[in-house]
């Protein structure tokens, strides 16, 4: 095989490198095509840009299932509400954290939340650890991903 070297480290075959350049120039398309069509949010590449959609989901820990005994919502009274509210320009949202390889996105969606309704109530914006949850949850999902 034809093995590339980058800085002395050996990071994969030709055809691995073509394969993956291949699902970066495809994500570069859509990318690109997005943000010419829309100016309502940017998309870029991160560390996700040479995977597969499958290869994605599986390093954020996703498994499938369908989330059971979902419920008809609630629908609340909408006519005071304002067209839009960026929580992150009144100091509701702290910086944007990365997972890494742990399915772990419960646990963010979690902190983000109690964050989010402390600082609604207190105006104090806490920093949570989603760590503290994943190190406590032993016998269900941990980094498996949750729902």
């Amino acid at each position: 095989m034809n093995h590339i070297e980058q800085e002395g480290l050996l990071i994969g075959t030709r055809e691995e490198f073509d394969y993956r350049f291949q699902i970066f120039a495809e994500k570069d398309t859509f990318i690109e095509k997005t943000n010419a069509e829309q100016s309502s949010f940017t998309l870029g590449h991160n560390m996700f840009s040479t995977l597969t959609y499958e290869e994605g989901q599986k390093r954020l820990g996703y498994f499938g299932g369908a989330v059971a005994d979902m419920k008809e919502p609630k629908m609340l009274d909408d006519t005071n509400l304002s067209a839009s509210v960026d929580w992150r320009t009144q100091g509701g949202v702290n910086a944007v954290k990365n997972q890494g390889q742990c399915g772990s996105c419960w646990a963010f969606s979690a902190t983000c939340a109690v964050e989010f309704a402390v600082w609604f109530k207190t105006q104090q914006l806490p920093n949570l650890s989603e760590q503290q949850l994943v190190s406590c949850d032993t016998s269900c999902y941990g980094c498996k991903g949750g729902w």
